[in-house]
């Protein structure tokens, strides 16, 4: 490989560079170009650095080399293409234009002048503009294919996806394979929740990747677990169509709630560092990031002040949603506040609505309940009107009528649910279950067969304190479906419907279902103390009899649960079910409304020295994820080690 500091003879400074150019090493040839000085002078050392520099994405740096051109030769019509692509291409859509309108009336390129003028207008979402200059272009010369798909990213951006889709399948007709228009006909799929036919097209661009470019490391980060070394941003990537291929498959999994699955995508993507990444797979890592909302949360808000055309336009939206997600409310209206002028541009106003419902609910909540419930009714009229046309259609036989009826009622049903669940999460988050299970019996009309659904209404049945039989009646069905995988289910769910069992004295039951759960934990390995479900399902159970007042069996299964206080599992979501339940005994004790015999006072001071011991540089509380307060948080051994002491003042108390 050459370096900066390599030794060239006199007289084969050009072969040197040309030979890196064929070779594609444009960093290694503009190092080089940098150590002759008349290559910032003279016409062919700035053309050369010009091309070279625009060959890596620097395009700031390959306008001002074609600017540089301009002024010595201000007569060749190709230098001012090329400044203008390059200007193009780092986002001065304004800049560019003025270029093209200051002498570049070449015929020869008119062509690719009417395809960059288009660009421009598509860029800045001229739509009628772009339309215009595309009629003006002419099919001959190759040109079949390129005209084919610009004309589906018209039709794209109209929202028209089938006539879209037809227009980039006559492009790879006429023009052969090629995977940006391959990854457009993918697009369209996945919009038109095709999401089978998608996959079929980004499995041809990845293949074709791979085989032709080796050399990108398809697979590599996944292969060294991260550590593999970065490729850049080659030429043969932007080619290559891998990073628009792996983000949509990556969508795919996100939106099908495989969160996995996504950041697998992500990880198959040829290896480069985080400054190297583009706008789209920065966001996309964004949404996916597995540490939490911190990382994911810094990254959105550092492209949505890059600002179009860097950042993706989901960029705003998903931020704010990302914010409600974690309950940052006043970070989420600080947001609003600060790009109103992006609210009417990237928000639809259902999604605005709902938004701003949310961030309601935190100061008036009756003011929100009435802003949901209308958005509620409107979605509703509309999901009554699909269901009928759908009745309709399938009484006339019209397949095709019943497909888009079909696709219109799922997308309507998508956005009726977010609504219904935060009309019940209104009540739910001040402890009103029975208000909360209202409102999800007034959403049964349209949601009771959705998963979602049911789940989060078991969880308000559950919560009502006297409706286990029908929660369990919710939660069986999910377990059911993944009964040979049993720890993809949520341990919530399991721990809930160990407790409804219990409550409903079906405590064989519980015994079964728990042990079914011992034994997938035993067979996957659990050295790590990363499984959690057996853990969490003891630690619910355990909590249930504190709550009712038998401390001695509702400790022994926490502390069971923990491994005695010693084990891996001991951490901040663990430990506040510990101190709850050890709280609520310190208080009886206090009270004298509960006596515990010596031996289980005894074990439970072993417990609480053992987390303790283990607890000692462990918090014992969770934070935010933009929390970052300077101090230390509290850990769990100082924490044990308080909890000990009263509970020895209160034995010693007579």
């Amino acid at each position: 490989m050459f370096s900066q500091n390599m030794i060239i003879r006199d007289g084969e400074y050009t072969k040197t560079i040309y030979t890196m150019i064929k070779e594609e090493r444009f960093q290694d040839a503009i190092n080089t170009l940098n150590t002759i000085p008349e290559s910032s002078t003279t016409r062919a050392g700035l053309s050369l650095l010009g091309h070279c520099y625009y060959q890596t994405q620097d395009f700031i740096e390959a306008a001002n080399c074609y600017e540089h051109l301009l002024n010595l030769v201000p007569d060749v019509q190709e230098y001012r293409l090329y400044y203008a692509q390059s200007l193009f291409q780092a986002g001065l859509f304004e800049e560019a234009q003025k270029i093209i309108a200051t002498g570049l009336d070449s015929p020869e390129l008119k062509e690719k002048v009417l395809q960059l003028q288009s660009a421009i207008a598509y860029g800045n979402e001229d739509y009628t503009a772009a339309q215009s200059l595309l009629l003006q272009r002419q099919d001959g010369n190759g040109q079949e294919a390129s005209t084919k798909n610009d004309e589906g990213c018209l039709l794209y951006q109209a929202n028209m996806y089938e006539d879209a889709l037809q227009r980039y399948v006559s492009a790879l007709q006429a023009g052969g394979f090629n995977p940006h228009v391959a990854y457009n006909a993918a697009l369209c799929h996945y919009r038109r929740k095709e999401n089978s036919q998608a996959l079929n097209y980004i499995a041809e661009i990845v293949e074709r990747g791979i085989r032709n470019h080796p050399e990108l490391g398809v697979g590599a980060q996944a292969e060294t677990e991260g550590g593999a070394r970065s490729v850049g941003n080659p030429p043969a990537l932007a080619a290559s169509g891998l990073a628009q291929a792996f983000n949509l498959k990556a969508a795919i999994e996100y939106q099908e709630g495989n969160a996995d699955g996504a950041r697998e995508a992500l990880t198959d993507l040829p290896p480069r560092s985080e400054p190297e990444l583009d706008p789209v797979t920065l966001h996309n890592m964004a949404l996916t990031d597995p540490t939490g909302g911190g990382a994911g949360l810094r990254r959105l808000a550092f492209l949505l002040e890059l600002g179009p055309p860097a950042c993706p336009p989901e960029t705003f939206a998903n931020l704010l949603l990302l914010c409600c997600k974690h309950e940052m409310y006043d970070t989420a209206a600080d947001i609003l506040a600060e790009h109103t002028h992006l609210t009417y541009k990237y928000l639809s106003p259902y999604l605005y609505d709902l938004l701003d419902a949310l961030i309601t609910a935190q100061s008036t909540p009756e003011e929100a309940e009435q802003k949901l419930g209308t958005l509620a009714s409107s979605i509703g009229g509309r999901l009554r009107a699909l269901a009928a046309k759908v009745q309709e259609c399938r009484s006339a036989t019209d397949q095709n009528a019943l497909r888009m009826a079909l696709r219109e009622y799922e997308g309507a049903l998508e956005s009726y649910l977010p609504v219904a669940m935060a009309r019940a999460w209104i009540p739910w988050r001040m402890d009103d279950f029975q208000g909360a299970e209202r409102e999800f019996r007034a959403s049964a009309e349209f949601c009771s067969e959705t998963p979602s659904w049911r789940l989060h209404a078991a969880h308000v049945l559950f919560m009502r304190g006297d409706r286990y039989k029908e929660a369990a009646a919710f939660y069986e069905p999910i377990v059911r479906q993944n009964y040979d995988d049993i720890l993809s289910i949520p341990a919530s769910v399991l721990a809930n419907l160990c407790v409804a069992y219990i409550m409903t004295s079906q405590n064989e039951e519980a015994e079964e279902l728990m042990r079914k759960v011992e034994r997938a934990e035993e067979r996957k390995g659990n050295a790590t103390g990363q499984c959690l479900h057996l853990c969490i399902v003891n630690l619910v159970i355990g909590t249930l009899y504190c709550a009712k007042n038998n401390y001695e069996f509702g400790l022994s299964r926490i502390a069971h649960a923990l491994d005695g206080g010693s084990g891996a599992r001991l951490c901040a979501d663990t430990w506040i079910h510990v101190k709850r339940c050890v709280l609520g005994l310190l208080t009886g004790m206090a009270k004298q409304t509960i006596v515990l015999p010596s031996i289980a006072l005894q074990e439970t001071l072993n417990f609480l020295r053992a987390c303790e011991a283990y607890g000692l540089t462990i918090p014992s509380v969770l934070t935010g994820p933009l929390e970052d307060s300077g101090e230390q948080p509290p850990t769990i051994g100082l924490e044990a080690r308080k909890l000990r002491a009263l509970l020895l003042r209160l034995m010693e108390y007579k």
